[in-house]
């Protein structure tokens, strides 16, 4: 995620990228990397992954969770899309006593609804969380925070999960549609895709032709940390304000993908 990217570079903390394979983080890779490194924490999101799309199914869950309790690490789980599918067992569960799960709500309810949930090991470790998000952010804004209490107790919340959710579900189904024959990733109720790129294009050049067109794309630039990232890009569902503006957005990004010599005009 690249806002993590952003905070690490802030404090100092040198990121280390880890293999996956089709399950997600190899636990083998991870033990390699803390024999050569030494880390002190792990971060992970394991369901509807930012930008992969992937889920990490439960057994190697386990298996993550096993390697970060006999390495002492700490684990910080970023939970932003988990209410999208609710079957999902966070990794925080399994090692309550090494992790900081964050959820947000930015992502399952409304993206100006900038309240997340945090839960820590102790009573020590919320303090020392509390203080440092003092030295940032103050407090969070107390209207949005009544407004999510109550929308938590009274149902609403659950109502408009749901709603999202459904959306997201039929968004998908245009993509899948729209991309039929294209090398990508997606969750059934995730926000974005994962889309590989033809050979032909850099990048750079791609997302710069979209955007000449009004379409905006992420490149896995943003996301890597080891300098050899995938030649993909990130593709946003969720931002196109209605299923036309997203077929038509969708029909501009088939079109690029099957216009590959056009790189080669560009000047």
């Amino acid at each position: 995620y690249p806002g993590f990217k952003a905070a690490a570079t802030a404090l100092g903390v040198h990121l280390i990228g880890v293999e996956a394979d089709r399950d997600g983080m190899s636990p083998a890779a991870l033990e390699a990397a803390c024999r050569q490194h030494a880390p002190k924490a792990v971060y992970l999101i394991p369901t509807i992954h930012n930008p992969t799309t992937l889920t990490i199914p439960a057994a190697r869950r386990e298996q993550l969770a096993a390697a970060i309790r006999r390495h002492e690490l700490s684990l910080i789980e970023d939970d932003a899309y988990g209410s999208l599918d609710p079957r999902q067992q966070p990794i925080a569960t399994l090692i309550p006593e090494r992790s900081y799960l964050a959820a947000s709500l930015a992502k399952c309810i409304a993206p100006g609804l900038r309240v997340s949930f945090v839960l820590v090991p102790d009573r020590a470790a919320a303090a020392t969380v509390t203080h440092a998000l003092r030295t940032v952010s103050q407090m969070p804004v107390p209207l949005t925070v009544a407004l999510v209490m109550r929308w938590l107790a009274d149902g609403s919340a659950d109502s408009i999960v749901a709603a999202i959710t459904a959306e997201a579900a039929a968004r998908q189904r245009l993509a899948a549609k729209a991309l039929s024959g294209h090398s990508y990733a997606a969750h059934p109720k995730g926000h974005h895709v994962w889309l590989a790129l033809p050979p032909a294009w850099t990048r750079a050049e791609f997302a710069a032709h979209v955007q000449r067109q009004g379409l905006a794309v992420v490149t896995s630039d943003s996301f890597g940390v080891d300098g050899n990232p995938e030649h993909a890009i990130r593709v946003a569902l969720g931002a196109a304000r209605s299923r036309a503006d997203l077929l038509a957005a969708l029909d501009l990004l088939v079109t690029a993908l099957r216009s590959p010599a056009y790189a080669q005009r560009i000047v």
